[in-house]
């Protein structure tokens, strides 16, 4: 199983989702982002899963978790999440990188 790591944009794609998802309700927006957290989990132990996606940045791959979608890649022995977006978003002009 490969280690997990998130970037600081990925921890505070995390934030902001809960954070939306609290104004309704904060039971709901703890589960939900647990699940994301999940997800993540998963891809330590089965990097491969996800969907290729080159077309965005190199080397990036991406699962999905309800609307949200999931980016990573592999860094060294680690699985690196690097954004957590919903799916509605504009993922051309989405940053990858905290530059």
């Amino acid at each position: 199983m490969s280690r997990l790591q998130f970037t600081r944009l990925a921890l505070q794609d995390l934030k902001n989702i809960g954070d939306y998802i609290a104004k309704d309700n904060v039971t709901a927006a703890h589960n939900f982002v647990g699940r994301l957290k999940e997800k993540c989990n998963l891809l330590a132990e089965s990097p491969g899963i996800g969907r290729k996606r080159d077309e965005l940045f190199p080397n990036v791959r991406s699962v999905t978790e309800g609307n949200y979608v999931i980016f990573y890649r592999q860094s060294g022995d680690a699985i690196e999440v690097i954004r957590v977006v919903h799916g509605k978003r504009d993922l051309g002009k989405l940053k990858f990188e905290d530059k």
